[in-house]
């Protein structure tokens, strides 16, 4: 019994042997993935952008909505792109493109629509950045430990939250906004070639397999929606971002609604980096031991938990309540990444994947003015909380689903990922 015990715990180290690079490299690009680094940058050079050109909030902001617009769209481009090249070659490209197109939009931008446009070009440019291509190395190189694999290799987007603000404050108060998105715009461009050596040994045989055989072409789109589970895939996407989005954005006017000093609700609403980073790993090492069903029903009735404590329980139940959702909002990412490789062929991941992952930003990013309309409308934040309770309560329906769907596919690591 013990001999069977060892060699079942040397099956599971021995995925990592050789693969703690491609790990390793994989956390590093999505520490610098386009979508997080520009999503954090603006937000956190929106005043001075504002006191340069004298442009509205909300205008500024208009460039997160189109950015994850273009992700929408041209997720499922990129995602074929990294099925047919492989994410070494489109990811390494991709932060350098995003890289030098940020460059060229913090010297030349002077106008309200040339920074609109210029958003636009960055996230179609680092689409390749993203999770949509990072992750796809992970789900084929990895199975038994896929689940720990994914969530070691998304802490890299999790640490954004942390880094990016500082960089900006520090550059932008020594030298302007500007230089602040240089300094950005070096960080993926630096990351491009480590990328690009960590994943390319990783593909190496597939290129040589594909000189004596055709390659596999995998499902595409059309074909993958007229499945069943590409549509709960999707429906649970489209609900876990809604419900947690829009609380996520609104923080800090929550714990402000409920009496909180704003020095304060920024400090709570910080622990929301530190728990989602935990999460990824936390929701790692659980999909590999348990059925992802049953793991994505408990951490969306945790992230609920989470958000009925926030505004029902008071300030006294703060931290708690924020940790809780910090949990929900690490996991959901890793979650769909896992469960989009578990019910498609690997052939398949990049593009279909890059829909799913349309699906939730854009879904991510209509949840903050949907929550705002209704705060406005009802007097408080009452109505949003229980509208995102009951949207995370379907996602744990869809998830349950989901997750029977997956456990039907056969497994299947790419032969080529040694």
């Amino acid at each position: 019994m013990s001999q069977i015990a060892s060699s079942g715990a040397t099956s599971l180290q021995n995925e990592f042997e050789g693969r703690r690079l491609l790990v390793a490299s994989a956390a590093i690009g999505l520490a610098t993935s386009m979508n997080a680094v520009m999503f954090y940058g603006l937000g956190s050079l929106m005043r001075p952008l504002q006191a340069d050109f004298g442009w509205e909030r909300s205008d500024i902001s208009f460039a997160v909505t189109l950015m994850t617009i273009c992700i929408f769209v041209f997720g499922p481009v990129v995602g074929r792109l990294s099925d047919r090249f492989g994410a070494a070659a489109v990811g390494s490209m991709s932060l350098l493109a995003y890289g030098l197109a940020t460059i060229a939009m913090a010297t030349t931008v002077d106008t309200l629509w040339g920074f609109w446009l210029a958003y636009c070009a960055i996230a179609v440019l680092g689409l390749g950045s993203t999770p949509i291509v990072l992750v796809r190395p992970i789900t084929r190189g990895f199975d038994r430990r896929r689940g720990l694999a994914l969530g070691m290799a998304l802490t890299g987007a999790g640490i954004v939250g942390f880094w990016v603000p500082n960089v900006v404050a520090a550059v932008t108060a020594a030298m302007g906004w500007r230089a602040a998105f240089c300094a950005l715009a070096v960080t993926a461009i630096v990351a491009a070639p480590l990328v690009w050596f960590g994943f390319r040994r990783h593909e190496q045989p597939s290129r040589v397999a594909a000189s004596h055989v055709a390659p596999p072409v995998g499902l595409s789109i059309r074909e993958a929606a007229r499945t069943r589970p590409f549509w709960l895939a999707s429906a649970l996407a489209a609900s876990m971002a809604l419900g947690i989005g829009g609380m996520v954005f609104h923080l800090v006017s929550i714990f402000q609604d409920l009496g909180a000093e704003p020095t304060t609700a920024a400090r709570y609403a910080s622990l929301i980096g530190f728990s989602s980073v935990a999460g990824r790993l936390i929701i790692g090492l659980s999909l590999d031991r348990f059925p992802a069903g049953r793991v994505g029903v408990a951490v969306f009735a945790l992230g609920s938990v989470g958000i009925a404590m926030l505004w029902f329980g008071g300030l006294a139940y703060a931290p708690a309540a924020v940790i809780l959702i910090g949990l929900l909002l690490g996991a959901e990412v890793d979650l769909l990444a896992y469960m989009a490789s578990r019910l498609f062929e690997p052939q398949s991941f990049g593009r279909i994947y890059g829909w799913l992952y349309g699906v939730y930003a854009v879904a991510f990013g209509f949840s903050p003015p949907v929550v705002g309309r209704l705060r406005e409308g009802f007097g408080s934040y009452e109505t949003p909380v229980l509208v995102s309770i009951s949207l995370l309560a379907v996602a744990s329906v869809i998830a349950f689903m989901v997750g029977r769907q997956s456990e039907k596919r056969p497994v299947s690591i790419g032969a080529e990922v040694n």
